[in-house]
């Protein structure tokens, strides 16, 4: 898998590990309700914080979101690791400016996620998800960073989210979108969410209760095969004859008699199937309705 390389990458790498565990120490007159709700607020460097909240909380976080600086020059932060790097060690408390400003300013803010990103994923669990916003300045990298940290097959998706945007300003094409990339740990487990998206139109087929595909619904575009279609096999048709065939799909190796709405009698079908796998578990199934991803 391709990586992203970058100045001061081999120095944070195991940064992460040097940073000293600390225990945090309540404050009452901060507090917002009761001491032992089991919420908390963390005052302070989140590098800092997540080592700190790492011993109690590892491996048992579900979800966590967070929203990194974009690093568009506006934001004002700085970096300020103590990673014992000369390379790096000369950035520490200059503020990031805009681009062509500061010549390595993606290298600091990759400097910065990385250890960040690695100590997140220890807290989760074997069901946790991430989530992290970020707009077109780092989008490029973030994802480079997080497919190395957390694996290109744990990437579930990445959203594209409409802001509010800035639709008074002159320029050549207006922006209105940001983006939220999310990884799971297993992102086998989650399953299909009883919902249509909703720029689907109401005459989709989504919207239907039932979807009903059909075996003449095929062709040489898929690889052929023969599929055996057994005697009760449901058509859409009352009563029908259908001669053996080859020069329409699907190819029948012998008539077909159907009456009172299903196959008489066993027969092969050769088609080159859209849906194979659906319609082997629809036999399967005794020609009940079954779920389609």
């Amino acid at each position: 898998m391709p990586t992203l390389n970058w100045i001061g990458k081999e120095a944070v790498i195991k940064h992460h590990r040097d940073v000293p565990t600390r225990l945090l120490e309540p404050v009452a007159e901060l507090s917002c309700g009761d001491a032992n709700s089991g919420n908390l607020i963390v005052q302070g460097d989140n590098l800092h914080a997540l080592k700190a909240l790492l011993p109690r909380y590892a491996g048992k976080v579900k979800c966590i979101y967070i929203d990194p600086p974009y690093n568009t020059g506006n934001e004002g932060w700085a970096y300020n690791d103590n990673v014992n790097s000369p390379e790096i060690r000369k950035w520490l408390g200059e503020v990031v400016g805009k681009e062509g400003e500061t010549l390595d300013r993606h290298d600091r803010w990759l400097c910065m996620m990385y250890p960040r990103l690695v100590l997140l994923k220890q807290f989760l669990r074997s069901d946790g998800v991430i989530f992290v916003s970020v707009d077109d300045h780092e989008i490029h990298h973030l994802r480079a960073l997080m497919d190395e940290i957390f694996g290109v097959r744990k990437r579930l998706e990445t959203f594209i989210w409409r802001t509010d945007g800035n639709f008074d300003n002159q320029a050549k094409i207006k922006t209105c979108h940001e983006y939220i990339l999310a990884y799971a740990m297993n992102p086998e487990s989650f399953a299909h969410p009883n919902v249509v998206d909703p720029s689907i139109s109401a005459a989709s087929k989504l919207n239907r209760p039932i979807i009903q595909n059909t075996i003449i619904k095929n062709g040489s575009k898929n690889p052929i095969s023969a599929i055996e279609l057994p005697a009760g096999f449901p058509a859409s048709v009352e009563s029908a004859d259908i001669p053996a065939r080859s020069d329409t799909w699907p190819h029948y190796a012998e008539p077909l008699r159907i009456r009172l709405s299903v196959l008489e009698q066993a027969a092969i079908a050769i088609s080159g199937w859209s849906s194979k796998d659906i319609l082997t578990d629809f036999l399967k199934n005794g020609f009940k309705p079954v779920i389609d991803t």
